[in-house]
């Protein structure tokens, strides 16, 4: 775990599958240089945080339950939550279970394909492919075929993670396994979207995938308080972090 700034807002960044907090250091700067504070750690699996053997399977409420642990032992108070793939799902969950805990939420591309009813067969070949690449060359073929963005819909966009940014190795291999079904495993509470009373912001950029642009239109309309940003290709929150920290502190300052 780090941190850079020591500023207002608090915002605590929980990175995408495949990722280690390091692809936050770009947002990191940019919130430090507006006046804010960053803290980032590498979830289950990733990065320097060990994965034992029997770390076989998690859910969104785990990885929003490790998030609150760590802003309970920071004592900052509440923060925005933002997140990446798996990561903005569990700030969403974060936001609902947790409210008083988290001004507002950023949520970068997340895979919430429930929105989308067509992307159930691109689920169903992306788990072919899985199965293909784990034939081939076990579950560290998986792991590198899904950081190629080869992994259909489960994978869209992972290519574009930076090199220092990427996880790999024994405890990357089980957290991947552990998190494919996190997100489809999770039910949409609608009821509690639609009466969530903190801001939220998603965001897309110009290359997300054409189901991840769709799921996030549905959040968006099931969400309360929320708008949907824009930014141009790459990595959203790596690439455009100048516009994430904007967009970060507009959150904080509408809750």
């Amino acid at each position: 775990m780090w941190e850079e700034g020591d500023g207002a807002p608090p915002v605590l960044c929980l990175h995408e599958t495949g990722a280690t907090s390091e692809v936050w250091r770009p947002l990191a700067a940019a919130l430090a240089g507006a006046g804010a504070r960053a803290i980032a750690y590498d979830r289950p699996g990733w990065g320097r945080s060990a994965a034992t053997d029997t770390y076989v399977r998690t859910t969104v409420g785990e990885q929003a339950a490790i998030a609150a642990a760590v802003l309970d032992a920071h004592g900052t108070g509440p923060a925005v939550v933002c997140g990446a793939g798996v990561g903005a799902v569990a700030a969403l969950e974060l936001a609902l279970r947790r409210p008083e805990l988290v001004l507002g939420s950023v949520m970068v591309e997340p895979p919430l394909l429930a929105f989308v009813p067509e992307a159930t067969e691109a689920l169903s070949g992306a788990a072919e492919l899985v199965r293909a690449a784990v034939a081939d060359g076990g579950r560290d073929e998986a792991l590198a075929a899904y950081l190629a963005g080869g992994l259909g819909i489960l994978s869209a966009g992972a290519e574009r993670i930076p090199p220092a940014a990427r996880s790999h190795g024994p405890g990357a291999v089980r957290a991947l396994f552990a998190e494919l079904a996190a997100v489809p495993a999770w039910e949409l509470p609608l009821p509690d979207l639609a009466s969530a009373a903190m801001p939220s912001a998603i965001v897309t950029g110009a290359d997300t995938a054409l189901e991840l642009r769709k799921a996030a239109r549905g959040l968006n309309a099931a969400l309360a308080r929320s708008e949907l940003r824009d930014v141009g290709p790459g990595l959203p929150h790596h690439d455009h972090a100048t516009d994430l920290a904007a967009l970060a502190i507009e959150v904080a300052e509408a809750a």
